[in-house]
């Protein structure tokens, strides 16, 4: 009975021992995977931040030129030299003067809205109270 018994542990130990090896085998396999994950993770990321600071140089041309078009400037062109004298801009189009004046009396009045704000508008047309008799 003891020899029976002693075969047993053995086979226990035996088990134990191959499940240990196993079960380490699956971890350093699980490592690798992950470690390699990891790697693969990191390498799309830096791909994903390359395309997007791409992607963003290319939409702020494209919004830098877009505004030059409504600044009446040619949309590849650069912004002129400003220095502290004034620049001459003369626009050659009746259409970019009305725009511009346009534009102009919007910030205006614009401003002057954010100014008084408090204040009603006026309207167009004044108004005169007229009181009537009443009917005997």
């Amino acid at each position: 009975m003891q020899d029976l018994f002693q075969t047993y542990v053995d086979d226990l130990n035996k088990l134990r021992d191959a499940f240990h090896n196993e079960l380490t085998a699956t971890a350093e396999e699980l490592s690798r995977a992950m470690d390699n994950y990891s790697h693969r993770s990191e390498a799309a990321l830096a791909s994903f931040m390359v395309k997007v600071s791409a992607r963003g140089v290319e939409l702020e041309a494209a919004a830098a030129a877009r505004l030059n078009q409504f600044r009446g400037l040619p949309a590849n062109g650069d912004l002129p030299d400003v220095d502290d004298r004034p620049v001459a801009n003369t626009p050659t189009n009746t259409d970019q003067v009305r725009i511009a004046a346009a534009a102009e009396r919007a910030v205006a009045d614009g401003l002057h809205v954010e100014s008084d704000g408090d204040r009603k508008p006026k309207s167009g047309r004044q108004m005169t109270l007229v009181r009537s008799e009443p009917a005997a």
